[in-house]
């Protein structure tokens, strides 16, 4: 499914097998449903992450690593990928940041009792990685696994030890 921006509101009604009123009644512009899509997404993916996560934590309590998050998101997207291809396609890596930022506050409104310093900053990064990373999976054909994905996350995060290793070497 390729976005095309000629797409119009006779098409969508028409293939949705629905009249006007009731396309008009619930979104305003043809954007509106790729949000509300990203959206609905996103919040699946929100139920999908805190379920394997509250698992995986009564499973193996002393693992806190980044692992717990990434794999089970990058997973989730793996068999549901055709919102994100549609969007990063359409270059509209806006709306997966808007809908990913409305996943966290809303589990973060879920749990207030975890504090997360510098949210703004927090939500920021991981909005920017988590896009990115699955931008470049979906110009790649979207080839690799959840766990390779966290594997190359996890090579890119290290970077900082390679730069230190090559500042000691030339110093």
């Amino acid at each position: 499914m390729l976005f095309r921006s000629e797409i119009k509101v006779t098409e969508v009604v028409n293939t949705a097998n629905v009249g006007r009123s009731t396309f008009y009644r619930n979104f305003d512009t043809l954007e509106d449903v790729l949000h509300y899509k990203a959206d609905e997404s996103y919040a699946n993916c929100g139920k999908y992450l805190i379920k394997i996560i509250f698992e995986q934590a009564r499973s193996n309590k002393n693992d806190k690593s980044a692992q717990l998050f990434f794999i089970p998101f990058f997973r989730y997207w793996h068999y549901n990928f055709e919102i994100v291809e549609l969007l990063i396609t359409a270059k509209r890596e806006d709306i997966l940041k808007h809908a990913f930022v409305k996943m966290v506050d809303d589990l973060r409104g879920e749990y207030p009792e975890v504090d997360i310093a510098h949210y703004d900053y927090f939500i920021e990064m991981r909005a920017a990685i988590t896009i990115a990373i699955l931008s470049q999976w979906v110009k790649t054909n979207r080839q690799e696994s959840p766990e390779k994905l966290y594997e190359i996350f996890q090579q890119q995060m290290e970077i900082d030890k390679y730069l230190v290793k090559m500042a000691e070497y030339y110093s």
